[in-house]
């Protein structure tokens, strides 16, 4: 057996891809544990759950609570599971564990977090496609592709989203154990796949059905599918991957049971990628952000680049290249020339088919002309015109089958089909080119109805960044061919040199430049029915008894000291902009809050968002709800109401009914009991 070990110049890279991150997330690195990257949205959500898992992962781990109170997180009440309405991220949890015992600062970790992702996932894939290519150079540009890809500005909000790091690690790991039998390469694989799903629900769904098609296709490649000892080791792997993700599945069938979480088709639709997405940017980037905004809509801004395009493209015309002949060779004639030209003529018909199936052919190709003579409104009729075509190719000549199984080999064939049918997922169970709805065969909708899980997830538009991963390692072997040692005469090596590294550098820099958004976007507010919220929150740490931290709303330190057995419930009541704060500053606290903001929402707390609305018409029913909710404490923030007025009608709403005023502070926050 083949003994296994990281790649030289391995360190060099990461040191590369790292400073990278820092100066194309810049400014961010100026406010590390103060600015917020993106919008205040999402990221305070994300916060939240960081904190609830870095303050109580150690204490499951160490068995002083369980598994019942880590997932009844201090949010929604009096509903449970509220941890399981969104991502639990308890990958990233162990990744900040060390920083927030130290600085207890929860914005610090997640900007370490979040300019990670950048580099890591640029180093895996430099790993992933060295293996593959033996070429450190094209594996450095893969890693460029992938770490620095335009997808990821669209989803800087998303932490979970841009937390794909760890797939290239998984491939990288699998690679190297079929290719040499490392046991320590496939347990570094697994567990990088077991952070993986630790680290997104999404890609736990998604990415799953890519690592047997990787792995087999290896080993078809490599001869070793007869090989007892694999096949032993990635079941093993297999098992443990189940073993260790499954207790963090079953909360989520809880709260589907308990909530009836189900995604409409409607809605799966909508944050489905579109044909045109792959031309939409998002706006933030600096070089195509105001170019390509061929379709925006939520989650619909999938742009990948052109240049890993244009490499890739070059990497899938070295398939199909005839072989260079030399003077002396004889040329095909008669019917092996015929034979040549009809392998050709049958794998574009091949390719057209596959085009059409996925439903992208007429839109891209031929402005919404479909060719009627492969047209196929039904999945059976495009299935079968694929295999008549496949059929077709192979029955031609001996060459096609030498050709073709000598492509189906190739790991760019590889490359190429999962960057493919990743894109094609990405498009939902109706792919749309703007607001058409194209010909092909929506594979995405066999999942939503036949598999678990796929129900409960909304947006298959974050296919998208398994499709980016993929189409790396497709723009890998371009580069490597480009790049590849020119046959010269000595004399001129000198100048071949320069032209490559020249080469090099101009790749990296167009790739840097189409992935670009300096100054990166920070704390932006989001804005909706109340009065703006401030363009900052602060981090919270408590350092007496009556202060969390410059900047904390002094209230929160109140809150903190009350008993055990307090809730709270907060005052403007339902305005996403202010309920994400509210989750945010309740770790500050962890008492429980009767607001809430996260992937899904209870019943119950949509029906007191509706009576807590209209207090001035039904203050009754407003009253009865406040109660239902085990609430003792409210506090209003009279400056999130965008009227005055609204603000004293809560406050004396609440007085009205018995609450009595404990305190009131210098920012205008009242704390109440009731």
């Amino acid at each position: 057996m083949n003994r296994w070990s990281p790649p030289s110049g391995g360190l060099a890279a990461f040191g590369l891809y790292s400073l990278l991150a820092v100066v194309l997330t810049w400014p961010l690195a100026l406010g590390l544990g103060s600015d917020v990257p993106g919008d205040l949205g999402d990221s305070l959500l994300n916060m939240w759950i960081l904190g609830w898992g870095a303050e109580h992962v150690p204490r499951l781990l160490t068995g002083s609570i369980g598994w019942s109170e880590f997932r009844n997180a201090n949010i929604f009440h009096p509903d449970p599971l509220a941890l399981a309405l969104s991502e639990h991220l308890f990958g990233q949890v162990l990744q900040i564990l060390p920083i927030y015992w130290l600085t207890g600062n929860i914005i610090l970790c997640y900007n370490l977090l979040f300019i990670s992702t950048f580099a890591l996932s640029g180093f895996g894939t430099y790993l992933l496609v060295r293996d593959l290519t033996g070429d450190r150079r094209a594996a450095f540009i893969a890693g460029l592709v992938y770490g620095f890809l335009p997808y990821r500005i669209a989803s800087i909000p998303h932490l979970q989203v841009i937390s794909s790091q760890w797939m290239p690690f998984a491939l990288y790991g699998i690679n190297r154990f079929v290719t040499t039998g490392s046991t320590r390469a496939l347990i570094g694989g697994t567990a990088a796949l077991v952070m993986q799903n630790w680290s997104c629900g999404y890609y736990l769904l998604y990415f799953a059905p890519f690592v047997p098609l990787f792995a087999l296709h290896r080993m078809w490649t490599l001869g070793t599918l007869r090989n007892a000892r694999i096949w032993i080791g990635l079941s093993a792997a297999a098992v443990g991957t189940l073993l260790l993700t499954l207790p963090f599945l079953f909360p989520y069938q809880e709260a589907q049971r308990v909530f009836g979480i189900e995604r409409p088709f409607g809605e799966i639709v909508q944050f489905s990628a579109n044909v045109w997405s792959y031309l939409t940017a998002s706006e933030n980037l600096k070089l195509w952000g105001t170019v390509l905004r061929y379709y925006p809509h939520g989650e619909g801004e999938t742009f990948l680049g052109f240049v890993p395009w244009l490499l890739a493209s070059v990497a899938v015309a070295s398939l199909v290249r005839p072989p260079a002949l030399s003077d002396e060779a004889p040329r095909p004639t008669g019917r092996r020339g015929v034979e040549g030209w009809l392998t050709y003529v049958a794998a574009f018909l091949l390719l057209i088919v596959f085009a059409q199936l996925i439903g992208i052919l007429s839109v891209v190709f031929f402005g919404g002309f479909e060719l009627g003579w492969i047209r196929a409104r039904t999945p059976q009729r495009l299935i079968m015109q694929l295999a008549i075509a496949l059929a077709l190719l192979l029955a031609i000549a001996p060459r096609a089958r030498v050709e073709g199984a000598r492509i189906v080999r190739s790991p760019i064939t590889l490359a190429f089909t999962l960057t493919i049918l990743a894109m094609w997922l990405s498009l939902g169970p109706q792919p749309n080119a703007g607001e058409r709805y194209v010909s092909g065969f929506g594979l995405y909708g066999l999942l939503y109805e036949y598999v678990p899980g796929f129900n409960g997830v909304r947006v298959p538009a974050r296919y998208a960044m398994i499709a980016g991963l993929f189409l790396a390692v497709l723009a890998g072997f371009g580069a490597s061919i480009v790049l590849g040692a020119e046959a010269v005469p000595p004399k001129h090596a000198n100048e071949s040199r320069v032209r490559r590294r020249t080469a090099l550098a101009l790749m990296s820099a167009l790739i840097l430049a189409e992935g670009a958004a300096i100054p990166l976007e920070m704390n932006r507010t989001w804005v909706q029915r109340e009065a703006l919220p401030p363009a900052r929150v602060y981090p919270y740490r408590p350092l007496d008894g009556r202060s969390l931290g410059e900047g904390v709303p002094p209230v929160y330190a109140r809150v903190r000291a009350l008993p055990a057995g307090t809730a709270i419930t907060e005052f403007p009541f339902g305005d996403a902009g202010w309920e994400i704060r509210y989750v945010y500053y309740a770790a500050a606290h962890w008492k429980p809050i009767t607001n809430g903001y996260s992937g899904s929402f209870p019943a119950k707390y949509n029906e007191r968002v509706a009576r807590m609305q209209r207090i001035a018409i039904d203050p009754e029913g407003a009253w009865t709800s406040l109660k239902d909710s085990g609430s003792t404490h409210v506090v209003i923030h009279r400056n999130a109401f965008a009227n005055v007025a609204d603000a004293d009608t809560v406050e004396n709403w609440l007085k009205g009914h018995g609450a009595v005023e404990i305190e009131r502070f210098p920012d205008g926050d009242i704390l109440l009991k009731l």
